[in-house]
């Protein structure tokens, strides 16, 4: 019980749990969003899928470098973080449209911002959350399960927001994220 008294458990705790809050309102209803809001094809979002795993595979190994050399320096994960603030403006009223404008165009930068903020991402949130919990004699798994919680919150309330009103759920994880 000693950890409930750690300051870093309870603020890595709760970062991890809003920003796997706002991954779960990302995750499961984007092919939703491609598909019915947007009125993508199935092909079209093979591609789209497609640019988001490219951009998380060029991410991964250059997190994985700067990750390393700042150490417990928090940059990276308050630029991630200035990225997931940006959650709505992005989906509302740059990629939606760029989507519907040039599919290509918009697979691409798409999959610049999700590759960056989720795939490659979380890995480097997760690594840099680990070597905190060390320092601080934390157990990473319980402030871990912050975001299990921020998920599965999230997953109970997000479908009802995503019928009502789509743009709710992109207004809701960029608030999270301040």
């Amino acid at each position: 019980m000693y950890y409930l008294k750690n300051t870093n458990f309870w603020m890595f705790g709760l970062f991890f749990f809003f920003y796997f809050f706002i991954m779960g309102a990302y995750f499961p209803f984007f092919p939703i969003w491609l598909h019915d809001i947007n009125h993508i094809s199935k092909s079209d979002t093979g591609i789209i899928f497609a640019a988001i795993s490219l951009f998380s595979l060029l991410f991964q190994p250059l997190f994985g470098l700067l990750s390393d050399k700042l150490g417990l320096r928090k940059y990276l994960l308050w630029i991630i973080t200035g990225m997931l603030v940006m959650f709505a403006p992005f989906f509302i009223f740059i990629f939606g449209p760029l989507l519907q404008y040039n599919i290509l165009v918009g697979s691409i930068v798409g999959g610049i911002y999700l590759g960056f903020c989720f795939n490659a991402g979380a890995p480097a949130v997760e690594a840099f959350i680990e070597k905190v919990s060390r320092r601080s004699n934390f157990e990473f798994g319980r402030a871990r399960m912050f975001g299990c919680v921020g998920w599965a919150l999230c997953a109970s309330i997000v479908g009802i927001m995503f019928t009502i009103n789509n743009q709710f759920v992109f207004w809701l994880g960029s608030g999270c994220a301040l």
